[in-house]
């Protein structure tokens, strides 16, 4: 058994290295940005409607509220001792840096609403915002997975453009439906969940973001 074990676990620790590795890249609040720098980039005519100064300025307002302000909360609760880990393992650790975090994309959609952006931006935040105080209930019960609610919020944004405005996007579409694989490996890879809370966070992000593309 020895050798084996000594065979097997450099192997289980590169596994897990780039299980960690994806699992940052990929984190949840980097994910608005994320979003927002792939509707920027698409060929269809919202993209067009801002000029490139506005795009920056929209990138370093989103980059503050949803990664840098949440990241200085998350922080300061770490160094309080109120949570144990950034990734947040366990549900009450997760309880009140998701109500808080919650707030600041509120504030964000509300900006958004307040500047008259074209549609789709809006919509987009607006379903992020729910989407965080939908799994901030259900935290309550259950440690659903935030990584995929966010790649699945991804994947609702891009399949209900591309059917609201029948534009072709099944190249990201395809890109995002890999990378929720490789997340989904990653999270169980770590234990970090269980695969119903995996598949049900991606069903839970795609649906609700698909709806508000749909019926909007």
């Amino acid at each position: 058994m020895e050798p084996t074990d000594n065979i097997t676990a450099p192997i289980n620790n590169e596994n897990n290295l780039f299980a960690k590795i994806i699992s940052y890249i990929f984190h949840p609040m980097f994910l608005p940005l994320y979003c927002l720098l792939l509707l920027f980039n698409l060929n269809s005519y919202f993209s067009f409607e801002l000029i490139l100064k506005a795009k920056l300025l929209l990138i370093a307002f989103v980059g503050i509220t949803t990664i840098i302000f949440p990241l200085i909360i998350i922080f300061l609760m770490k160094k309080q001792g109120l949570i144990n880990s950034y990734f947040m393992k366990t549900k009450h650790e997760r309880i009140y840096p998701y109500f808080i975090i919650t707030i600041f994309y509120f504030f964000t959609f509300n900006l958004f609403r307040q500047i008259q952006l074209p549609a789709m931006y809006t919509l987009f935040m607006m379903g992020a915002t729910i989407l965080l105080l939908v799994i901030s209930i259900l935290n309550f019960w259950w440690k659903i997975s935030i990584h995929l609610v966010g790649i699945g919020g991804l994947f609702g944004v891009i399949t209900g453009l591309a059917l609201s405005l029948s534009i072709n996007l099944i190249f990201q579409i395809i890109i995002i439906i890999f990378i929720a694989g490789v997340v989904g490996y990653s999270r169980l890879k770590l234990n970090s969940h269980k695969p119903y809370e995996i598949y049900s966070g991606f069903l839970i992000g795609a649906i609700i973001m698909l709806s508000i593309f749909l019926f909007n």
